[in-house]
């Protein structure tokens, strides 16, 4: 199959963003037998700067040139946010038979996610989006669905076994990415939902030692830092933004667990549902006191650790790796339902 995938390629960011999704998918798509055209609209944009006077027409056409070359059986959109309705259209001139599917990381209810989703519905068969929340069908028409899928875990990418090295400089780690732009942190701007948890660890547990990034005038980590620092705690707090949703988490947690460290999970994510208590370690927010006495625990109780770890990461790379999701999306644009069996629940909402 020939696949067109548009998304957001972050060349301008010179290889520090090398786990976004995208490439995963890309590699998904690939692994899988399939020929795949890359086209980043974002870069592709920046590139001209008639695109920002005309409101990207040259970026648009650009693309549909592509379409006609490369002539696509599906036409894949993640976070594509510069290509035009009128373009998807045209899309349908060329060939009526083309499916167009996107998918998204991000909270349903944060960053314009839905109304992104809604002003596209007439032209998307299927949406996939790291939440299953009922809530996130209010996007849907009558003649398309949306469905959940895991954050990917790729061995080619997460290539760390965390687990198995035999001292560590730090016991905790955590790397806010807010500034993800720019690569650093933004003046006045805080994230509460998240600085809680590391406030509270500061304060009342200074035993601790903490290795966090993208906070407290810290610059976050990127790239080959983000691996070495990372190696040097076996934990890690996977910490998401709110409100909850179903399943939501970061696609933080796929790079953690991925390399192989032990992580921490609000439970009000509800991934219990995709890791038991033996792959991964459930927090409840609105407890902090416990919070702490469990990292403490976790700590002291290496060989523990580092069994729960090794457990995720297996889970994580059996289950949820990139052939499988991409396999998923294949089955939904082309069969309208999935046919395989997955390890995960499935959530497909239509209208």
């Amino acid at each position: 199959m020939k696949i067109l995938h548009i998304s957001n390629f972050v060349q301008k960011q010179n290889g520090r963003l090398q786990w976004n999704h995208c490439f995963k998918i890309n590699n998904g798509f690939i692994r899988n037998g399939h020929n795949v055209c890359s086209f980043s609209d974002r870069d592709m944009s920046r590139m001209n700067l008639i695109n920002k006077l005309n409101n990207n027409k040259n970026l648009n056409n650009s693309l549909i040139k592509t379409f006609k070359n490369f002539s696509p059986d599906l036409v894949v959109l993640g976070h594509a946010d510069k290509v035009h309705n009128e373009t998807l259209e045209e899309f349908r001139t060329i060939n009526k038979y083309v499916k167009i599917i996107e998918w998204n990381v991000d909270n349903y209810h944060l960053d314009n996610t839905k109304n992104k989703f809604t002003k596209r519905t007439n032209l998307i068969d299927a949406f996939f989006i790291t939440n299953a929340d009922e809530s996130i069908k209010s996007c849907l028409n009558d003649s398309n669905s949306i469905s959940f899928f895991p954050n990917i875990f790729d061995s080619s990418i997460e290539q760390l076994k965390i687990f198995e090295n035999n001292s560590f400089e730090y016991d905790l780690f955590y790397a806010l990415s807010y500034g993800v732009g720019s690569g650093k942190i933004r003046a006045n701007k805080s994230d509460y939902d998240r600085e809680v948890y590391l406030d509270f660890i500061k304060n009342e547990h200074p035993e601790i030692k903490t290795n966090f990034f993208g906070y407290d005038q810290i610059q976050p980590v990127w790239g080959t830092e983000f691996e070495r620092e990372i190696s040097k705690s076996p934990i890690s707090l996977n910490l998401s933004r709110k409100p909850y949703l179903k399943y939501y988490s970061s696609d933080r947690i796929s790079q953690y667990l991925g390399n192989g460290s032990c992580i921490f999970v609000d439970k009000n994510s509800q991934l219990e549902d995709l890791f038991t208590n033996d792959e991964v370690i459930f927090f409840e927010s609105d407890d902090l006191a416990n919070f702490g006495k469990k990292i403490s625990y976790y700590i002291s109780n290496k060989d523990e650790t580092r069994r729960i770890a090794k457990n995720g990461w297996e889970r994580g790379h059996r289950f949820y790796n990139e052939k499988i999701i991409t396999n998923y999306f294949l089955e939904i644009a082309f069969k309208n339902k999935p046919e395989s069996d997955y390890g995960w629940p499935i959530h497909q909402y239509f209208k």
